[in-house]
């Protein structure tokens, strides 16, 4: 006990000094591994509550508006004010500089007063709600037609629906490729192997060259057909417009 006690100590002390040299995502490791090693030590939730205050303050949402839902670690689109004030609440605790004897303390109280100012104001919140609404980016999904491999980019809302493909205008399972296959240079085009393509696809028709039809023409504005040279497939992408499921 007193080994692990003493080896969380050290470990505090560390993360306390990456703290005061602002390298953030190194202390806040320091302060998890002293947390794991002696959960009742006292210092390592306020170096935390810090280190992820002012991280999330170092992503604003645009040149004039922090982010004042991740600095007091709520969702962008959290509506309950009570949420808000306990977050609020929680991190006034921690993070004030009476009790927080830490670097960059007195930082991140003013950080969290400043969100709460905002935020637990009804009219300051729906102007800032007003505000950052068309910066923030909504989130999407690439997929693939499994029989003209072209890839599309969808909504988040439409993974694991059925799409229709915009190049062959056949309906495949909308399932989300985990990391987009590299480019070819010069072209609006891509390298892919069938391993690239999401799994439980049926393919219609399987030839010498692969599954699905053969090379296509350029389309104006728009993406190639996959092409077949020495065993590697030149496929296309496109940022697709969601289609009703058939």
């Amino acid at each position: 006990m007193k080994t692990s006690r003493a080896e969380a100590e050290r470990l505090l002390a560390i993360g306390e000094k990456l703290l005061q040299s602002r390298d953030l995502s190194s202390s806040r490791d320091f302060a998890i591994l002293a947390q794991e090693a002696e959960p009742l030590l006292e210092g390592s939730d306020q170096i935390l509550a810090i280190v992820e205050v002012l991280l999330a303050a170092e992503k604003p949402i645009t040149n004039d508006h922090l982010d004042w839902y991740a600095i007091l670690q709520v969702d962008r689109t959290c509506q309950d004010l009570d949420l808000i004030k306990k977050q609020y609440r929680r991190l006034g605790l921690l993070l004030h500089p009476d009790k927080n004897p830490f670097s960059l303390a007195d930082h991140a109280f003013k950080l969290v007063s400043d969100a709460w100012a905002v935020l637990s104001d009804p009219v300051q919140k729906a102007i800032y709600d007003r505000d950052v609404a068309g910066s923030v980016e909504p989130e999407s999904f690439w997929t693939a037609c499994p029989y003209c491999y072209f890839l599309y980019e969808y909504p988040a809302v439409c993974e694991g629906c059925c799409l229709r493909c915009q190049n062959c205008e056949r309906s495949f399972h909308g399932l989300s490729i985990p990391s987009l296959p590299p480019l070819v240079p010069g072209q609006e085009a891509y390298y892919c192997n069938w391993g690239c393509l999401p799994m439980g696809f049926v393919f219609g028709n399987l030839g010498s060259d692969g599954p699905g039809p053969g090379p296509g023409p350029m389309v104006e504005n728009g993406p190639t057909a996959v092409a077949v040279s020495n065993g590697v497939n030149v496929a296309s992408r496109k940022r697709g417009r969601p289609r009703k499921g058939v």
